[in-house]
Parts: C-alpha cells; sequence; structure tokens
C-alpha cells in the first residue's frame, strides 16, 4: 500500500511539473526572441542614424558597431546590393520586403531578422539589416531552463519525501488494523488499535475493539460455561461410576435394585445438564418451597456421605418456606456447598434452613476447619487444599444472580457456609457481610 501511495503522488508530481515547465519553457523563449528582435532593431537603428541618406557605392559609409559582436549588420542599397558590413551579398526577403516600401514581415526564422530602411525625402533608398542566429538565442535560455529543471527536481525530491510521509502516515495505522484484526482472530481479545489521528481508520479501530470486547466477553462467557457445567457433572457422574464398580466387583449383586439406582443417577444427570443450561441461558423465578428443596438433598447426598463413613443431618422444617427463586440454582448452589463439604471438609455434614431478617438462610457446615485465614475461595481460579477454585465462585455467581448471597459464616471452629435469598424482589435487607444473626 505504501508503495502505491508513493507511486501514485510522485507520478502526480511529475504530471503536474510537466503541464507547468513546459509552457513556461515556451514563454521564456518566446520572450528572449523578442527581446532578441527588440535589440536587432536598435543596432539597426542607430547604424541608420549614422548614415548619410546621399550614400553611394563609392562612398562607403562607416556602421555603428552592434551591441553584441555575433550580430551581422549590413547595409543595402535600393537595388538591394550588399555596399558595408556583413551578411548576405544580396539583401534578402526581409530587406527585400522593406526596400520595397513593405512593412518587416517577423517570423521565427533562421536567423532573427530585423531590417529599418533609410528614407530621403520620404524615399526608401536603402536598408540596414541587422540578423542573430537562433541558436544563440537558444543557447542563451539553456541557463534559465536548466534552472528551471533544477528546481523542478528539487520540488519533485520534496514531493516524493511528502509522499513517503505521507504513506507512512496513512499505511502505518491501516497496517496496524490488519494486524489487530489478526490478533483478535488469533484469540487475543486485548489487542488494541492506536490513534493515528485520521478520523475514518479511528473508527474503524473503535469498533474493531467493542468487536474484540464483545468476542472476549462471549469467549469467557463459553468457558466459565464449559468449566462450570464440567464441575457441576462430576458429582452424578461419581455416584454414576460407584454404582457401576460395585457391580462391576460383585456381579451377583446386580438387582433390580440395583439397576433403579443406577437409572436414577442418569435421571439425576440429565436433570443437573437441563437444570444448569435452563439456569444459563432464561433464568426465571418462581415460587419455590426451600426447606422441600433442602429436604431433597437426603436423598441425593446421604449415600455419597455414608460411602465415606461421614453423617449426614437435615434440619428442615416441616413447614413450607417460599421464596420467589430460580430452584434450579438453589439445587446447583447447595450441590456446591455439599460437594465441597464431602471432598474438603470432615466429620458430620449438617444442613440447616432458618429464617434471618426478610431472608432464608440455608446452613451447610461441617467439622473440617480446612479454611486458612485470608484464603480467598470465593475467587474463581482459586486453588489450595485440592480444591480447583470454580465450584465455590459458580454458587457465589449463582446466588448473585438470585439477588441473594453465599458467605463464609465461620471458619473455625466449624466451617460453615450461608446461602441468604430474600423473600421478596428487594434484597436491600440483607447484611452486606458477616454472618447472618
Amino acid at each position: 500500500m505504501r508503495k502505491r501511495i508513493e507511486r501514485v503522488a510522485v507520478l502526480s508530481t511529475v504530471v503536474a511539473f510537466m503541464l507547468f515547465l513546459l509552457p513556461l519553457a515556451l514563454v521564456v523563449f518566446n520572450l528572449s526572441v523578442a527581446d532578441t528582435r527588440s535589440q536587432l532593431e536598435r543596432d539597426a537603428l542607430a547604424a541608420v542614424a549614422q548614415i548619410d541618406p546621399q550614400f553611394s557605392a563609392g562612398d562607403v559609409p562607416e556602421l555603428t558597431p552592434p551591441s553584441d559582436s555575433r550580430v551581422e549588420l549590413a547595409l543595402y542599397d535600393r537595388a538591394g546590393t550588399r555596399i558595408a558590413g556583413t551578411g548576405p551579398a544580396h539583401a534578402d526577403a526581409a530587406a527585400t520586403g522593406v526596400l520595397s516600401g513593405a512593412p518587416d514581415q517577423r517570423g521565427l526564422d533562421d536567423p532573427l531578422v530585423a531590417v529599418v530602411p533609410v528614407t530621403s525625402s520620404e524615399q526608401v533608398v536603402g536598408a540596414v539589416r541587422a540578423s542573430l542566429p537562433l541558436a544563440v538565442v537558444v543557447a542563451g535560455d539553456l541557463g534559465v531552463w536548466a534552472t528551471m529543471v533544477v528546481g523542478a527536481a528539487m520540488c519533485l525530491l520534496v514531493g516524493v519525501l511528502l509522499a513517503r510521509a505521507t504513506a507512512r502516515r496513512v499505511a502505518a495505522p491501516m497496517e496496524d488494523l490488519a494486524r489487530t484484526a489478526q490478533a483478535l482472530g488469533d484469540g487475543d481479545f486485548q489487542a488494541r488499535v492506536a490513534p493515528s489521528g485520521v478520523a475514518e481508520i479511528d473508527a474503524a479501530g473503535i469498533a474493531l475493539g467493542e468487536t474484540a470486547d464483545r468476542l472476549g466477553a462471549l469467549v469467557e462467557r463459553e468457558r466459565r460455561l464449559s468449566q462450570d457445567a464440567s464441575h457441576q457433572l462430576r458429582t452424578p457422574l461419581a455416584g454414576l461410576r460407584a454404582i457401576l464398580e460395585s457391580a462391576q466387583v460383585a456381579p451377583q449383586s446386580i438387582t433390580p435394585a440395583v439397576i433403579d439406582r443406577a437409572l436414577e443417577r442418569v435421571d439425576a444427570l440429565a436433570a443437573t445438564v437441563d437444570e444448569f443450561l435452563s439456569t444459563e441461558r432464561t433464568p426465571r423465578g418462581r415460587p419455590t418451597d426451600v426447606a422441600s428443596e433442602v429436604r431433597g438433598l437426603e436423598e441425593r447426598w446421604h449415600g455419597v456421605l455414608a460411602a465415606a463413613g461421614r453423617p449426614l443431618r437435615v434440619d428442615a422444617a416441616d413447614r413450607s418456606m417460599t421464596v420467589v427463586t430460580v430452584p434450579e440454582s438453589v439445587r446447583q448452589i447447595l450441590d456446591v456447598l455439599l460437594e465441597n463439604a464431602h471432598v474438603h471438609g470432615a466429620g458430620e455434614v449438617v444442613v440447616r434452613v432458618r429464617e434471618s431478617r426478610g431472608a432464608i438462610a440455608i446452613d451447610v457446615e461441617d467439622e473440617g476447619g480446612s479454611i486458612a485465614a485470608g484464603d480467598d475461595i470465593f475467587r474463581r481460579g482459586y486453588s489450595g487444599a485440592g480444591r480447583n477454585g470454580y465450584g465455590l465462585a459458580l454458587a457465589q455467581q449463582l446466588a448473585e444472580e438470585l439477588g441473594g448471597r453465599l458467605l463464609l459464616s465461620s471458619r473455625l471452629p466449624v466451617t460453615r457456609f450461608t446461602l441468604l435469598l430474600p423473600q421478596d424482589a428487594d434484597s436491600s435487607g440483607l447484611p452486606a457481610s458477616g454472618a447472618p444473626r
């Protein structure tokens, strides 16, 4: 692109100079011709002023020397014979015309000629002819033309430099735009086009930056979706694997009840996928009995915790505790907390539902005490004590999307997480931090 801009600029400069220099050179030449004719005419007039009109061939008059030694100056009688000076022996057409009384006809002939008549009693008795070769005039103009060509060359050089600077100014932002687009295609969504000062290119760069932001957000969302989905699917897959491994070790133990349990796990796996995708795409709140959702944990997690020798106690009121929320999201949050207690906790796991200042609080605690002070366990990507940094971050994100909060309400002597769900649409009454009262 730079070469193309430079070629166009240089070609335009050359054409402009050609259109300017050629007429100017012609004007200079015509001015030189006119000036030379005027000088020849002055030389001839000076000679005529010194000639006696009664001259004769026997009495040759002396002609005044011309201003330029290259000028031929001659005196012709009425018959056209040269009787003094230098020039043709017989009068040429220009001199013959003047001797016959016709006006001097000036043309661009070689040589340039000026003829002045010599008169006596208003009669033409002779003529003085002054001439100069046209090559002398052209030679005198060569210096002027050379100066013009040098000046044009210098201007052309300046034009080339300006063309290169302009090409860099225009092409560099375009190249930067192309590099940014390439980086965006390679997955670098932080790449941006530097401001160039060219409004159109800057506008394209801004649009490309906005596109990069949208693509980056989309890719990040899809990445988080895949991480969260893999995390959420791990628990039902682990339960199904445990059933299948038990059946593999003791094939004789495969009973209809075992098959029913495996099918239940498959159904739970499918339900988890459906719930997760539904929550990610179109979360819509509806009246949900939180106590009933908590009681459902016992069915899903009792066997898993029992296999690890750990009891599960669910403390949910028999009465209904209804809030407007997304039950699928609530189940996902509780499953994350139960899995966290199963993998990282110790001892008995207790799930408790209670009311707390206009909100429903769900506590999930164990006897682990494995969280150190200062651990940012809700940060996505946090790793520590065998954690992968996705589960709790996902649970907190889902809680915030529900208008609630997920808190680490106790670190010692027991580890307790508390999920707060507002009982109305306005969650401003929820405590900002710390344990609920």
